[in-house]
């Protein structure tokens, strides 16, 4: 492991291109018309379709000299399916196609209950809290459970309210709730154009809901492994949409319905005006749409946000933090339409191409002001690679390399973007401030106060070894140190001025270790879960919070080793909750709480897109939730034991 001076990159791409040849000045040309470095919008339907068509025409020019260079390869080393009849194109192969204000929040932080990576912003997750009651998402039925009666605390069932018809193909993940008022995200299987549908419903003080709207949005499915699609920020709801753009006419546009009138009328969220144009080249590029939508709206008879569009190649990737939305949209540098590193249609980069690889990050402000861009060397895929500071910098660990020569090594370049580096220009990135190279493939990340960790991950049914470290990049020096941890590393959870990595040891069980960043990385405790698997891979599924004047309690569903076999696939199994107890520099054990429920009926939603168990406080009360078990548990002798148990229906 090392850490070194990053490359300039334009001398390095200059040096390490050489000439480039005439198919590939002739593939710039075209990529350049993809793309514009100013941060601008499309000047109109007609612009818009212009840029589709260039796009579509760079597609089809990437295939022709893809297929150009296969074919003067050895007939041995050509694909069985090629056929390179004088290296040109058959003819039905060739065609190219022409032509919001930040308010005060209505968030209640005794509501805040979700694993959360910024305060200030809650995530949308399947259990929530509102005032006395708990708000369940449990396959497509939402349930409402009393935990407070004035000021004694219970745990009854209040209500149920199945979602949809059973012929229904509608999938809700996600719930916010702000006050009384609940808010449900899912997804419209049924359509023949792509449909995100947003549910507005009122709690009442029995806990009875009433449902106020329903909104379709034309959007691609929003699921993602490790983000969620929707977020409360202060006084808006924030959702992020993406669409394929398709020449005008051909395609679904963004916009909204109201479905719970007599007659539904489509609105666009915003016109082709109102995008950004593409500031990295690429292909089919997709819309990508931010909607900032003040809650106090939400009662109206109509959607009233305030969109902000980009048209970008690819996958994006949200963060958002109090006063700002950032989308990372990833891609190549135009430089790479000319280098002779690589081919755009390359399935993978060799080592030298992977200084062409960028990121631009676009910042929307939540206050009116317009957005702003910066770019980074490497790739973004997650939300935890960002930090924002309190005075608006943003860190950036950006993937910038793999290699898997004798040992699989991942680079990682360090970004601190201040606020004086966004503009209006998608420029050339600086060098970042460090760079660290580790052995394996670490992708686990969380930035702490002074360092960002990160860890390899592994899956309970891997039999490789992972390296059993965790690697710690200093933020003001970028000095990298590795600490011996001699588990996995799925998680990193902060714990106030420490920090938690948790994952699976080597011959079975689960482990947690407490590393500090200064004077020196190094881990402080560690604690094992023996005959327990961690079971889930999202950061809401692990929790952590401050018993009243007691110690800090972490909470982490498990499998029971002794129920998983290899009949049963694990996903079957409900998640038991383990824990254990935070006390200055020590870690020690604090019990486990049993959620199999022997006298339920076959689990069916034991493990979700989302997960299927959480473990919470709230006052001195902890909760598990597991499947449709739902257990209140007390600290007593220094360890969580069960009081009460309710089986949703």
């Amino acid at each position: 492991m090392n850490v070194r001076p990053f490359p300039w990159a334009i001398a390095a791409l200059i040096l390490l291109s050489g000439c480039a040849t005439m198919e590939r000045r002739e593939l710039g040309r075209a990529a350049d018309a993809t793309a514009s470095p100013v941060l601008r919008k499309v000047g109109s339907v007609a612009e818009l379709d212009q840029l589709l068509g260039s796009g579509h025409r760079l597609a089809a020019l990437e295939d022709e000299q893809d297929r150009r260079r296969k074919c003067r390869q050895p007939r041995a080393e050509r694909p069985a399916w090629l056929r390179c009849k004088g290296g040109r194109l058959d003819d039905d192969d060739s065609s190219v196609l022409e032509t919001i204000e930040v308010t005060g929040s209505r968030l209640d932080p005794r509501d805040l209950i979700t694993n959360n990576q910024e305060g200030g912003v809650d995530e949308g997750d399947f259990v929530k809290k509102s005032g006395d009651f708990l708000l369940v998402l449990r396959g497509g039925t939402l349930h409402v459970v009393r935990i407070a009666r004035g000021d004694a605390a219970v745990l009854e069932h209040a209500s149920s309210l199945r979602l949809a018809d059973d012929d229904d193909e509608i999938w809700f993940d996600e719930i916010l709730t702000f006050g009384p008022r609940i808010l449900l995200l899912g997804f419209n299987y049924g359509e023949d154009q792509p449909v995100a549908e947003l549910q507005l419903f009122t709690l009442d003080s029995q806990g009875g809901l009433q449902r106020d709207a329903r909104f379709w949005l034309r959007s691609n499915d929003y699921f993602d492994g490790d983000n969620y699609g929707a977020r409360l920020q202060g006084d808006n709801l924030l959702l992020s949409l993406n669409l394929p753009l398709e020449l005008s006419g051909d395609m679904a546009w963004p916009e909204w319905s109201r479905r719970d009138v007599a007659v539904p009328a489509w609105t666009p969220l915003l016109e082709a005006t109102d995008l950004y144009y593409p500031m990295l080249p690429g292909t089919f590029p997709n819309l990508h749409v931010v909607l900032q939508c003040p809650l106090s709206g939400l009662d109206g008879e109509r959607l009233a946000c305030r969109s902000t569009g980009f048209v970008a190649s690819g996958d994006s990737e949200l963060y958002v933090t109090a006063r700002h939305a950032y989308l990372a949209l990833g891609g190549l540098a135009p430089e790479a339409y000319r280098s002779r590193l690589m081919h755009p249609s390359d399935d993978s980069l060799p080592p030298d191409a992977w200084p062409l690889v960028r990121t631009v990050i676009l910042r929307v402000p939540f206050a009116q002001a317009p957005a702003a861009v910066a770019t980074v060397h490497g790739s973004v895929d997650q939300a935890f690679q960002f930090r924002e500071d309190a005075d608006g910098s943003l860190w950036v660990l950006a993937l910038s390399g793999v290699h898997a020569d004798e040992i699989e090594t991942t680079r990682y370049g360090l970004y601190r973007l201040g606020p004086g580096d966004f503009s209006d220009f998608a420029g050339e990135p600086g060098p970042p401030r460090a760079v660290a190279e580790v052995p394996g493939a670490a992708s686990t990340l969380r930035f702490g106060r002074d360092v960002v960790w990160f860890g390899e991950p592994k899956g309970w049914h891997q039999d490789e070894p992972t390296s059993g470290l965790a690697w710690a990049l200093a933020l003001e020096d970028g000095q990298l140190g590795s600490v011996q941890v001699g588990h996995s590393v799925q998680f990193l959870q902060p714990a106030e001025d420490a920090m938690l990595a948790i994952g699976l040891l080597p011959g079975g069980g689960s482990s947690v270790s407490l590393l500090a960043e200064s004077p020196r990385p190094r881990r402080l405790d560690a604690l094992a879960w023996p005959g327990y698997v961690t079971s889930e891979s999202r950061s809401h599924a692990v929790n952590i919070g401050r018993l009243p004047g007691g110690p800090l309690l972490l909470g982490v569903p498990a499998w029971p080793d002794a129920l998983i076999s290899g009949e049963q696939w694990p996903d079957e199994l409900a998640s038991d909750l383990v824990y254990a107890r935070i006390e200055g520099r020590t870690l020690s054990g604090a019990g486990a709480l049993e959620m199999q429920d022997p006298e339920a009926p076959a689990c069916e939603d034991c493990w979700d897109w989302y997960g299927n168990a959480r473990s919470f406080l709230i006052g001195g009360r902890v909760f598990a939730l597991s499947g449709s078990l739902l257990v209140e548990a007390a600290w007593r002798d220094g360890r969580v034991q069960p009081r009460a148990r309710l089986a949703l229906p």
